[in-house]
Parts: structure tokens; sequence; C-alpha cells
């Protein structure tokens, strides 16, 4: 059953194309001609309006800036890029558009953009200038020169003279349309608006500071006990601290620990605490009370006993106390014009005469070398000298043999 029926569709097939082959010998020549030459038109036909169309191409002022299929779209765009162009200050378009019918390829057309092409045309008249940072166009203006002081002010604005831009920023002419173009003050505020431009600058923290002295406190039996005496006052010392403190758009970067160095230095205050006892004078151990010259020692002269030495010196001239001592006299005596007395202990005392000045008084307690006076030449002398006195249980002894050398 299934090799009749393959065989009867092979013998169909065979029918159909033997009666084709028969109707195409009987049709006539031309008619047959005229019906390809019909079909390849509509085959090309159909290509070229798959692939092109006819169109304008678009001039402004004799330059072609594209191609459309629309009039109305072009002049809106014309009308549109006017407006933009206008407004962002960066050109004028005076000139006219100009339509030309053409074939044109779909491609040219759906690629060109009319718009861009009056602006273009446009701006090749005149730039503006952007002010980037970062990549970031952060302003447009007018000129560069614009742009360069708009960048100074915001830099300027920090009233610093080393203030400097840290960021890299460019200022170059653009050709695309912007949507606006400010002034260099408007500039400036979107500059620091931005945050974008880092302007640095260092500050010297600088701050004196002082340094406390110390106390020293040194016993010395040579000063009566009891007693303390401030041989050397405390000066306070001084030091500075510095430091470079970074700030950033005003705001301090980072702390800065300070580094201190040493400008004075402080002077101690030394205290002498006296631990002696007074026992009296000893021979041959005392130092001389002032400088000067020896000129009357103890004993006769001029017929009457002198009770002291006498040292001439110039007035002003220091004395000392040669030993550790309470004051018991300071004031003036006949005769003796200023005079001081000094109990030493043990029935030891010691008397100053003809002095100009007293630095002590009555009840002080003073060590061995203590400032008491100055030569002088008060009440009965014949030139500026001291005189000298020792006692010893109330009677004068020569002070020779307690001075020592």
């Amino acid at each position: 059953m299934q090799k009749r029926a393959d065989v009867n569709n092979k013998i169909s097939v065979a029918a159909v194309i033997r009666e084709g082959r028969n109707i195409i010998k009987n049709v006539d020549k031309k008619v047959l001609s005229a019906m390809l030459c019909a079909i390849m038109l509509i085959s090309t036909f159909g290509f070229v309006t798959k692939y092109y169309t006819i169109g304008y191409d678009v001039y402004y002022e004799d330059v072609n800036i594209g191609v459309t299929s629309n009039k109305e779209e072009a002049i809106e765009a014309y009308t549109d890029a006017v407006t933009d162009v206008r407004k962002c200050r960066m050109g004028e378009l005076r000139g006219d558009l100009r339509f030309v019918m053409t074939i044109a390829s779909v491609e040219d057309m759906l690629g060109s953009d009319i718009y861009r092409g009056i602006v273009e045309a446009a701006k090749g008249k005149e730039d503006c200038y952007s002010i980037e940072c970062d990549g970031i166009a952060v302003a447009h203006l007018k000129t560069r020169d614009e742009a360069y002081e708009a960048v100074n002010n915001h830099i300027a604005s920090y009233n610093r003279e080393d203030a400097m831009l840290y960021s890299s920023y460019t200022i170059a002419a653009t050709k695309e349309i912007v949507t606006e173009i400010v002034t260099v003050e408007e500039a400036e505020r979107k500059i620091a608006e931005s945050g974008l431009f880092t302007v640095v600058y260092k500050d010297l923290y600088q701050e004196e500071y002082e340094i406390p002295f110390n106390t020293t406190i040194i016993e010395d039996e040579k000063v009566p006990e009891g007693v303390e005496m401030c041989t050397q006052e405390g000066v306070v010392g001084k030091g500075v601290r510095r430091a470079v403190i970074l700030y950033e758009n005003g705001v301090q970067k980072q702390d800065v620990e300070p580094i201190s160095s040493l400008v004075e230095a402080p002077v101690d205050r030394i205290i002498v605490k006296g631990t002696g006892k007074m026992a009296g004078l000893v021979e041959n151990t005392l130092p001389w009370p002032s400088e000067g010259r020896f000129t009357s020692g103890y004993g006769r002269r001029w017929g009457r006993n002198h009770t002291g030495i006498d040292i001439a010196a110039k007035p002003g001239t220091p004395i000392y106390a040669p030993a550790m001592g309470t004051v018991t006299f300071s004031d003036t005596r006949s005769g003796y014009g200023n005079y001081i007395m000094i109990d030493h202990g043990n029935g030891y005392v010691t008397t100053y005469a003809h002095m100009t000045t007293r630095y002590v008084k009555e009840g002080d307690v003073v060590a061995e070398g203590t400032l008491i006076g100055t030569v002088g030449s008060t009440g009965r002398v014949t030139g500026p000298h001291l005189h000298f006195e020792i006692l010893c249980n109330g009677s004068y002894v020569d002070p020779m043999l307690y001075i020592a050398g």
C-alpha cells in the first residue's frame, strides 16, 4: 500500500511540471519580458526605500550642517539653538537656514543633529572657559582672564599672604553648550561651595611660659641656729613653645605637639639655715671686717689708750660682720658717729665706728660675712676710716690677736 502511494505522488509532481512547461511555451515572449521587468522594478524600489529616502540638505551660512526629512523639525531645532546660544552668551546666530532637496541615506539622516550643527556653527565664533577640578566643571566664564580672577579671588578671600591652592585645576575653552555663564563673583561663590578647591596655609603657634625656680636650703654652722637667710633670690625662668600648624580651608588639619625650648634658665632661691651656736671668737680666725689700709693699732697712742684698730678706706667701702652674732646697738654715739655693736656670745662683742651707712638694726642676727655698713667719717675723725674694737667680758682686747693672717 505504501509503495503504491509513493508512486502516485511522483506521477502527480511530474504532471504539474509538464503542465507548467506547456504554459510557458504558449505565453507570448513580450508579455513574459514585461512581467520580469515589473518584478525587478518592484524589488529595486523596495531595496531603495529601505536604505534611502528623499530629504533636505540643511545649510547655515553656506555650511552644510546636516540632513533632515522634515523642514519643520529643522526650523524648530534652529529656534532652540538661537535661544540657548544667546542665553549662554556664547555667540550670535544671524544667518538663516537654507534647504536643498536631496536623496540621502536613512543612516545619515538618523545620525544628523541639526541643533548641534547650528550650535557648533555659532560657537566657532566665540568660546567660553570652564574651571574644572577633579574632572568636574565648577563654573563657566566668558574669558580666560575672568576664570583665573575667580580662582585667585577665592585664594585671596582667606586674607593670608602665604595661602596657596593645594588642588589641581584647569581652565580651558569649551565647545560644549553650557547652561550658564557666570560672573567672576558668582564663579568665586561656586568654587567655595564646590568643596573641590583646597586652600592651605601654615601658622606658627608660639606661647611663652614661665619656668618656676627651685628653693635650695643650705645648712651653715657659721650662721646662728634658728636663723634663715636668703643669700640668693630666685628668678623665674622663661621658655617658649612653638609649633607649625597646617590649615586647610581655614580649618586646622591636625593637632600638633608644640616643641618647647628654653629662653632663660631659672635661678634657684638659696636659703641658708643656721645651725651654729654663738660660741664667741677664736684667735687667729677672723677675717678683716673691711678692705683698706691698716693705719693705727691697739694700745697707747698720743698719750692715751687706743681701744681698737683703724682701717683707712674710701667712703662707701663695705663693712662685714667677721663672725655670727646678734646686733645689740645700731645708732649714733658721741665721738663715734654711726656706731654698731654685735654680741658674739661667750662674752665677746665687736664694735664698728665712723660709718657712713648702717644696714642692720638692733635685734638682727647676722652671720659671718653679713654686710652691716660702709666706711665713712662720722664722729671725731681726721679722715674716712673704720674704727674696729673687740671686747671680751667687757674689757678691750687687741683685735689683731683674732684676725687671721
